[in-house]
């Protein structure tokens, strides 16, 4: 391949000047196999909401509407509800099935080994006094 120089002399530069093939990059047309990597890093994010705003404190079983649940954790989560002490003798329910309330203020509502998106029915039983509190959710990754 020749290379040709040209002087320019009034401003006392020097540019080569050299085919365009020469800086492509080389390609083994003769190989049978390649690799590349590629390494991505994603945020742990997840989130536990309720439709329900606030309910009447009356006795009986009250609709909380849906629980939604989304954490990308690929380890799992779990989600657990935090409430007041006055809701200790009240059920949680969730798809139908009760999750008591202890008297600690906290218990674990759902658990998943991996990651998920998913929406539960959730409802509140208050015993026959109907007992005014605060319930809220949280997500926890593992």
């Amino acid at each position: 391949m020749k290379l040709t120089k040209i002087a320019l002399a009034a401003a006392g530069l020097c540019v080569t000047v050299v085919p365009a093939g020469a800086f492509a990059p080389s390609v083994d047309v003769g190989s049978a196999q390649f690799t590349i990597g590629v390494v991505g890093y994603v945020p742990v994010i997840c989130r536990a909401s309720v439709e329900a705003g606030s309910v009447a404190p009356v006795a009986g079983t009250t609709s909380l509407g849906l629980l939604k649940e989304f954490c990308n954790s690929p380890t799992g989560y779990r989600v657990v509800a935090d409430y007041s002490p006055a809701l200790a003798q009240a059920k949680l329910i969730v798809d139908g099935q009760v999750v008591p309330l202890h008297e600690d203020g906290s218990t674990v509502v759902r658990q998943s080994n991996s990651a998920a998106i998913a929406d539960h029915t959730l409802a509140l039983e208050l015993p026959e006094n109907g007992q005014v509190g605060n319930i809220s959710f949280r997500i926890e990754p593992r």
